[in-house]
């Protein structure tokens, strides 16, 4: 048998292809239509050279790892694994469970595991039988067509500011859940109780209930604590939750990617180092990643919804077939290196050019200059309350002070700080939070009334803002001090720049007004959709250099944001059609857990298609011609400053 592949020898030898003598030779009449790729989801017995693979567990689910790589799920709901030198069959996915599919069914296929580093051919024979693979459940029949007007323009709504690769941020170990897992949903969406130790718990218990609080943090399949509108810790934008808000008509969104080194350090458990851009790297491959897991379930390249895009004219290809374009966005707290201690910048011009060159690498079409830190570019938009307490520990942390905070002199003001002393649990709470940060220095407390951050731009900030309109890039504008964006709009302004951006509300209405007067796109934080229905009405009444007007909305899930609460009864009524009435839409249900947005609110991201219904029934017909007029204005504007 020397002249037998070494795989087929292995598989023989352990006994776990057919009992037969002789060999199981590939039927000739193979489908020729057949490819590596759209295997997806099949129910198969592959058959090699020796008889079929593991004819007891057989047939097989073929489930995608990613594209061409495949779990055989058997009928016993265990894969098949080939580890410790034989194959068999096993409860858990590993790396040794993973098998290789290559050639065609024109060709012939090989199947291949790392594992036993050799190959052997195969056919797969179409069988009845499999056991279906979990998966969550989008619940909306139909498939959207393309997306472009009689006009040529593009309809469809945008999403200009969501964190769809956080599970990587704070050291990898914060956040509970991701989007996907090359094995599955039971391992994207497990129990939380692992990310729920040290000050990890800490600062989760804080976010998600403002103390401490016994939850019940099980995941897949039963989802009893979790996800909630308020819990900030746990992960939202599952694949197939972002497919369900594609359906609704969601054809532009920018994933930000996002981190905060202060509040990395404090975590007890980290998988990744504490550093900004080396997340910015981490997170731009994990959107490929996504991608081509995506493209993986939908039967080959090119083949899924969720496309990567890094220019307008592509964003705008993507968009009118009926895609979702994605733009990748940055949210940092120290870009580019760009931090500041005690007043002293930590990079220069020449770090601004070398980075800038990266990011557009990446893809990377928009970023953020300044973001919960002051920074070597300017000052920062404050938190408040006492979640403004612990940032201001991380901006002690990152630059040696807390903030600067001064009465405000004009009308536009940032977030009102603690100026008094905080009692009761949450103020033990901060104290093991904010203690290793501070050293023992003292909370800071501020005197009543409006309080702006002193800190404006920098010189090094005019450089970078104008660099940024040199080279294209989009300029976000929230988080900025009022200082600080009264300066960078200022630059915009003599620049006659249109590509500026609010994203989700985080700014003054001066600073809207501002936006929209340069020709800039602005989008309030989604929140509840009858708060979203007054932003529109008054972004609508703003001055803006055109009379083509289109709205958004950044939802900011799995940014530290709380979304839409629990509507109520009355509002939607299921089942919905989406607004080409190519989709209808029941209940998105992930494993035992069914998501009503009437108890549930925006949950998860697919409830988006839920929220944007209750908006239609709220705002009526005129709101939802600007919301589907969003994703073509965005792509205007974005064309203007990319040629």
């Amino acid at each position: 048998m020397k002249y037998l592949p070494a795989l087929a020898t292995v598989l023989l030898a352990a006994g776990t292809l057919g009992t037969g003598t002789g060999f199981a030779t590939a039927d000739p009449t193979n489908d020729p239509s057949q490819t590596r790729y759209s295997l997806v989801n099949g129910c198969y017995r592959i058959d090699t050279p020796s008889g079929p693979v593991a004819r007891a567990a057989g047939p097989f689910r073929m489930r995608a790892t990613t594209l061409g790589e495949y779990l055989l799920y058997g009928r016993t709901k265990e894969v098949v694994d080939a580890s410790a030198g034989s194959i068999h069959a096993a409860k858990n996915p590993s790396v040794t469970a993973v098998w290789k599919v290559d050639g065609s069914g024109a060709t012939g296929f090989t199947l291949s595991n790392a594992a036993t580093k050799t190959s052997t051919p195969a056919t797969f024979v179409p069988d009845t039988g499999c056991a279906d693979f979990p998966e969550a459940q989008d619940n909306a029949t139909g498939t959207p067509g393309p997306s472009v007007g009689a006009d040529g323009s593009i309809i469809g709504t945008i999403d200009a500011h969501v964190h769809v690769s956080a599970y990587e941020f704070l050291g990898g170990d914060f956040h509970c859940g991701r989007p996907w897992h090359p094995y599955g949903v039971t391992y994207a969406l497990p129990d939380c109780a692992s990310d729920r130790t040290g000050t990890n718990g800490l600062v989760a218990d804080f976010l998600d209930y403002g103390g401490p609080r016994a939850s019940d943090t099980a995941g897949w399949p039963t989802f009893r604590d979790w996800p909630k509108p308020s819990k900030l810790s746990t992960e939202g934008t599952y694949w197939t939750s972002i497919q369900r808000s594609w359906k609704a008509g969601l054809r532009v969104m920018t994933v930000d990617l996002v981190d905060n080194e202060s509040l990395c350090t404090i975590m007890t458990d980290r998988r990744n180092p504490c550093d900004d851009m080396t997340s910015v790297r981490t997170q731009a491959a994990d959107m490929r990643a996504l991608q081509d897991y995506i493209d993986a379930q939908a039967g080959g390249p090119g083949q899924g919804f969720f496309r990567i895009v890094t220019d307008p004219a592509q964003a705008r290809q993507v968009a009118a077939s009926g895609k979702l374009a994605v733009i990748l966005g940055m949210e940092l707290s120290d870009p580019m290196g760009c931090g500041v201690f005690l007043g002293q910048p930590k990079c220069g011009t020449a770090d601004v050019d070398r980075w800038l060159g990266e990011l557009r690498g990446l893809g990377v079409s928009s970023f953020f200059p300044v973001h919960k830190f002051d920074n070597a570019f300017g000052g920062t938009k404050m938190d408040s309350n006492t979640t403004g307490l612990l940032v201001n520990a991380g901006n002690f942390l990152q630059t040696g002070t807390f903030w600067n905070v001064q009465p405000c002199t004009g009308p536009g003001h940032d977030s009102p700080q603690p100026s008094v002393p905080i009692a009761g649990d949450i103020n033990q709470l901060l104290a093991k939070l904010t203690g290793p940060l501070l050293g023992g220095a003292p909370l800071p407390l501020y005197p009543s009334g409006t309080h702006c951050n002193a800190r404006g731009l920098t010189e090094l900030g005019r450089y970078l803002i104008n660099k940024m309109i040199d080279q294209g890039f989009l300029i976000e504008i929230d988080h900025l001090s009022e200082a600080t964006a009264d300066e960078v709009m200022s630059i915009i302004e003599a620049r006659h720049y249109p590509g500026v951006l609010s994203s989700h509300g985080w700014d003054s209405e001066r600073t809207t007004q501002r936006v929209y007067a340069v020709g800039g796109f602005a989008t309030p934080y989604a929140g509840g959709p009858a708060g979203f229905v007054k932003a529109w009405r008054e972004a609508r009444a703003m001055r803006r250099p055109t009379g083509d007007f289109g709205f958004g909305f950044g939802s900011d899930m799995n940014g530290l944001g709380g979304q839409g609460a629990p509507l109520g009864a009355g509002v939607i009524q299921y089942p919905f059609t989406s607004h080409d009435g190519a989709v209808t839409f029941d209940r998105e249900r992930w494993g035992e857990r069914t998501f009503d947005i009437a108890t549930d609110g925006t949950a998860t991201y697919g409830t988006y298609a839920d929220w944007l219904e209750a908006v239609r029934v709220l705002g009526g017909p005129e709101i939802m011609t600007d919301v589907f007029h969003g994703a073509e204005v965005y792509l205007r504007l974005w064309s203007q400053v990319r040629g």
